[in-house]
């Protein structure tokens, strides 16, 4: 069974219809062909050979069920699923969001997971080895009520971000209800960090600051962040319908969502094109820029993008597929 959560319905409530920009961000970059569904993905430049990780997830009601996390190798093209080993029995692995930590020591993978069938939502921890995740725990508590975006800490705390109080609540959606949280999990228990908003996204941290994003509210904030509260918000940025964050240097990399009718219509059906748009934005300054657009021909509905190694890399929610292409 997929997920309510991409049903779309985050998105009915009114993205922009029309968004223009200029041609020649259309451009003719190298398609990857990857596992269904790579909503996420991070760096991994600290195991034997550099490679991104990839969040991945059968999304649409139709496809057959499928959940893995992927291992593409950037230097050489190659993919691998890595295998998850000591699990509990009869867990269900539905990757969301995902962040890559270190923690004592050890590279710790942070999973957002859905187990739609029994209504479970949860953090899963996994010990990253070469070509294993060695599961470490799994993090439920009401807090975390329907989970999208997760970031890690060094002392293995995590923020995680819910985009509704009730998962799969319509009212919340249609009627732009601000009554998501963000949630801290200390090590021991969790409690919220900030609230309230319309649909959270996107979380990253860095330096003593918080960054999130909402899909519904368009904007991207910057926060102090101390003894577990986000604090001091102020707004950086806005992009429509703003996915996942990931930092570029010193510029934060957002995917968004521009054209909602085109978003609904893909979500149905493969075939039909939805344009993808990737901003960087300059927390300090506020300046926005576009480095990646594309009419949907080349990926459909971005909601990851980062830079490694010279590279600009894009992920989609639904199709199997990346885009590379070189900015360095």
């Amino acid at each position: 069974m997929k997920p309510v959560h991409y049903s779309i319905l985050f998105l009915m409530a009114g993205l922009s219809a029309c968004v223009s920009l200029p041609k020649s961000y259309q451009t003719k970059d190298e398609v990857v062909s990857v596992a269904t569904g790579p909503e996420d993905m991070v760096v991994d430049s600290i195991s034997e050979s550099p490679r991104l990780l990839l969040s991945c997830s059968s999304r649409r009601k139709h496809e057959p069920d499928y959940g893995e996390i992927q291992a593409y190798y950037t230097e050489t093209g190659a993919l691998k699923v890595l295998k998850r080993i000591g699990e509990p029995v009869g867990l269900s692995f539905n990757p969301h969001g995902i962040d890559l930590v270190q923690v004592n020591g050890e590279l710790v993978l942070l999973v957002v997971n859905h187990e739609h069938l029994i209504k479970v939502n949860s953090i899963l921890r996994y010990k990253v080895l070469k070509d294993e995740l060695l599961f470490k725990d799994k993090i439920v508590d009401p807090l975390i009520s329907s989970p999208n975006a997760v970031t890690g800490f060094a002392d293995g705390a995590f923020l995680v971000s819910n985009d509704a109080k009730k998962a799969g609540n319509i009212w919340e959606v249609l009627f732009k209800l601000r009554k998501a949280l963000v949630v801290y999990y200390d090590g021991r228990q969790c409690s919220v960090a900030s609230g309230k908003y319309a649909y959270t996204n996107g979380i990253t941290s860095r330096n003593g600051k918080v960054y999130l994003a909402s899909t519904m509210q368009n904007k991207v904030w910057q926060f102090d962040f101390a003894e577990g509260k986000m604090l001091n918000r102020e707004v950086i940025g806005k992009a429509k319908g703003a996915d996942n964050l990931r930092f570029d240097g010193e510029d934060i990399l957002v995917a968004a969502h521009l054209r909602f009718l085109k978003f609904l219509k893909h979500y149905k059906d493969s075939s039909k094109p939805s344009p993808s748009t990737v901003y960087s934005i300059n927390p300090t300054t506020s300046k926005t820029t576009v480095v990646y657009y594309d009419d949907g021909k080349q990926i459909s509905a971005a909601s990851t993008a980062l830079v490694f190694r010279n590279n600009l890399y894009v992920s989609g929610i639904f199709d199997g597929k990346l885009v590379k292409k070189p900015v360095r």
